[in-house]
């Protein structure tokens, strides 16, 4: 009985070159040449077909195509886009100008306009995002107005009080 381990046999032994030896090469062998020559086929031959003939009643001649006057677009303006442009820019302007004051005046204004605004937006179908926009940032500013007056009055007050009860002689 034979044993087939592959492990147990000793490696082969291979030749090493150096760089500076090269294996020997051998010429590489095409096989001959034989010139290529072309022949053409035939296409296929169809019997020749006649088109299609169409009754007369359906035919109609060419005519060229009837150029109309271009489409003049009618006015449709929204009725209220300007005073819905107001509206938000004086919302939003009117935000840092409550930390002086002057945005109560801006914020009421900027309502007025946007309550306005929608109304006639409403009522001729057209969007009314932009109204909206300026009615929300005007009471926000309004709502923000009214706490930073009420924060700077009690604190004016409390300070007030604390000045009166000094000694001032």
């Amino acid at each position: 009985m034979e044993d087939n381990n592959n492990y147990e046999q000793e490696p082969q032994q291979y030749e090493q070159y150096s760089p500076a030896q090269q294996p020997p090469q051998q010429p590489l062998q095409y096989p001959p040449e034989q010139p290529l020559q072309y022949q053409p086929e035939q296409p296929p031959q169809y019997p020749a077909q006649q088109p299609p003939q169409y009754p007369q009643q359906y035919q109609q001649p060419y005519s060229p195509p009837q150029y109309q006057q271009p489409y003049q677009q009618q006015n449709a303006q929204d009725p209220g886009q300007g005073m819905a442009i107001a509206s938000l820019v004086l919302g939003i302007a009117s935000l840092p100008l409550s930390f002086v004051y002057a945005g109560i005046v801006t914020a009421v204004i900027g309502l007025v306009l946007g309550i306005i605004a929608r109304k006639k937006q409403k009522e001729a179908g057209f969007s009314t995002g932009m109204a909206l926009a300026g009615i929300i940032s005007s009471i926000i500013t309004l709502v923000l107005s009214i706490i930073v007056i009420g924060i700077c009055t009690w604190a004016l007050c409390a300070a007030g009080s604390i000045l009166n009860g000094l000694d001032w002689s």
